[in-house]
């Protein structure tokens, strides 16, 4: 029998031209006790159209078989029973090295999706599947962002899947629009008043400290969530938001300074007393050259139930408000331009202060800001 590698992206995949023409595939790998193993798996005949793809395929279906404590199955020539596990688990590998929002995917696929469908054949998997889930999702009460992120990930897998050839002869059944995806209304409306704000503050300090200087952090500097803690949900390669750092806080002026990213504009914020208290707590406690990180000085994924009880004990009812009038972490944002907005501060300057790109994307404030223009018209009046 004379095998030859069959090479390129199929490593570990050997044929045996046969004298009647057929070939035949084999897969090398070794097993649950580390010994080297080579088995047929499949052929090409005249009748059968196997592949060196199918046979990488099943290389690739038995290595996570055997790392995860599963019984391979070596039988059956072509592979059509790959879970969606299976190419989750290919999919995170790839996005461990290539994605900062790894671990939000992984925090994601983990809690919605690989309850509903990660031990589904993933040939078996139709467009209405996904878009019952999609409204299923939306019946919980669920956010149309997170639920759109929950669609986006799993088409992202698909898409890897089918790129990489780890599954062959597919429609991705989310391509093409076959499953719309939720709109999306981040123009909330809804920000806490300075007694609200005062209160939730109180209850997360005697509850969870770490979510207590998150919220100053937010509440105080009018950043996005992304930009503070450097964890997106989002899918963006090139984001260079890594998160606050130390050599970003400049204790001699009083400033925090947050990069350029592709959702923002750089700029200086000034850090007031409660702000400062905060900042200097979290450098005598800090685990890393993060600002603000988990215990084990990583980066902080989301922000924790902690946030939303104590928002409910202020706020009752709060969770079953609708999307433009419910409290969120995001609206911290929203109720710090909200409050420069009424301080009078002009709209140039808010825009400068949040890292707008556009200024339309500031006009929602203009109507907080007092308007002088009566008084100012009043005031070009002549006495004839």
């Amino acid at each position: 029998m004379a095998l030859e590698p069959v090479g390129g992206k199929y490593e570990g995949v050997w044929k045996n031209i046969l004298k009647n023409g057929d070939i035949s595939f084999y897969i090398n790998y070794r097993d649950e006790h580390n010994k080297p193993k080579k088995v047929l798996v499949g052929k090409k005949t005249a009748s059968s159209d196997f592949t060196a793809r199918d046979a990488y395929s099943k290389l690739i279906e038995i290595k996570y078989k055997i790392q995860h404590d599963e019984e391979p199955t070596i039988k059956g020539s072509r592979v059509n029973k790959i879970k969606l596990d299976d190419l989750w688990k290919v999919f995170y590998e790839h996005a461990k090295v290539s994605k900062k929002s790894h671990q939000m995917d992984k925090w994601n696929y983990d809690k919605h999706i690989a309850p509903i469908f990660g031990n589904k054949a993933v040939k078996s998997l139709k467009s209405l599947d996904l878009e019952n889930f999609k409204q299923d999702l939306i019946r919980t009460g669920l956010a149309a962002q997170t639920v759109k992120h929950q669609i986006t990930l799993i088409r992202t897998i698909f898409n890897y899947a089918i790129k990489h050839e780890i599954i062959t002869n597919f429609v991705n059944p989310i391509s093409n629009g076959k499953v719309k995806m939720p709109d999306v209304d981040n123009h909330r409306l809804s920000f806490l008043t300075k007694e609200q704000a005062k209160e939730l503050l109180e209850i997360l300090q005697s509850i969870d400290t770490t979510t207590y200087h998150l919220t100053v952090l937010l509440l105080f500097t009018g950043a996005r969530f992304s930009e503070i803690t450097g964890a997106s949900s989002k899918k963006n390669k090139s984001s260079d938001e890594t998160g606050i750092r130390w050599n970003d806080v400049n204790f001699e002026t009083n400033t925090i300074y947050f990069k350029k990213t592709k959702n923002g504009n750089a700029r200086h914020i000034y850090m007031n007393d409660l702000l400062l208290k905060t900042i200097n707590h979290l450098k005598e406690n800090k685990k890393s050259d993060l600002v603000i990180s988990t215990s084990t000085g990583g980066n902080i994924l989301r922000v924790s139930d902690h946030f939303m009880t104590a928002l409910e004990a202020v706020i009752p009812k709060n969770k079953d408000a609708k999307t433009q009038h419910k409290i969120t972490a995001h609206s911290l944002r929203h109720t710090h331009a909200s409050w420069l907005a009424m301080s009078g501060l002009d709209i140039l300057q808010i825009k400068e202060q949040l890292g707008h790109k556009t200024l339309e994307m500031t006009l929602r404030y203009s109507h907080l800001v007092p308007n002088r223009r009566h008084e100012a018209t009043k005031g070009l009046s002549l006495k004839l």
